[in-house]
């Protein structure tokens, strides 16, 4: 099966402003990992000419399930990944887009409460695109597979602030037995906390 990497332009962003931790640290924080520019202020690039937001759906589970926080809190790098997981678990026979996913993984608590509620508010604005209709044809059921990605170099963990690069391969499988050619994003995650005890969340997100 032939593997396929997304073009370098973003086609799904969720770099935003990261203010949803309240630190006491000195705000000369290092310079996280090169990651794409925010076009947006959620999920989806913000389009140049503004549309009615699509139909909102009810948000359920998909088949699976997805991870929810527990006894990882403390370890920046496993929250990063219940993160990612959940946000790139789909099932087309319950969601209509990835907004959907978008919308279960701040509903799960992996977020800061900043960071949740910029995801709630992204609502998408234009169709999910020719992939999602084909997934949608098998019925499709897609789970990522996750590798650290991190750059050698890059800025190292404060006792508030931590930075994780990821490389993501989603892979959809339908309920009609079809598999269909992965894609390859890299995941870009801001996590922070609000002191030595607290748990970790994620503050930003940004995939290309």
């Amino acid at each position: 099966m032939t593997r396929v990497r997304r073009a370098a332009v973003p086609t799904m962003v969720l770099a935003l402003a990261l203010t949803a931790c309240t630190s006491s640290e000195p705000s000369a924080d290092p310079v996280p990992p090169s990651a794409p520019a925010a076009s947006g202020t959620g999920p989806w690039p913000t389009p140049s000419t503004p549309a009615e937001p699509l139909p909102s759906v009810p948000v359920r589970q998909p088949k699976g399930g997805i991870p929810t926080p527990g006894d990882a809190d403390q370890d920046p790098t496993e929250v990063s990944r219940g993160a990612l997981t959940a946000l790139s678990t789909y099932d087309t026979a319950v969601d209509t887009s990835r907004h959907q996913a978008a919308l279960r993984t701040a509903d799960a608590g992996w977020c800061t409460p900043r960071y949740a509620d910029q995801l709630r508010e992204a609502v998408p604005r234009a169709a999910p695109g020719a992939a999602w209709t084909t997934w949608t044809r098998h019925r499709a059921v897609v789970r990522p597979t996750l590798e650290r990605a991190d750059q050698a170099g890059g800025p190292p963990d404060t006792e508030r602030r931590a930075y994780r690069q990821w490389t993501i391969t989603l892979t959809p499988h339908g309920r009609d037995g079809w598999t269909g050619t992965p894609e390859v994003q890299t995941a870009y995650a801001t996590l922070t906390r609000t002191g030595p005890a607290a748990p970790w969340r994620v503050a930003a997100l940004s995939l290309q």
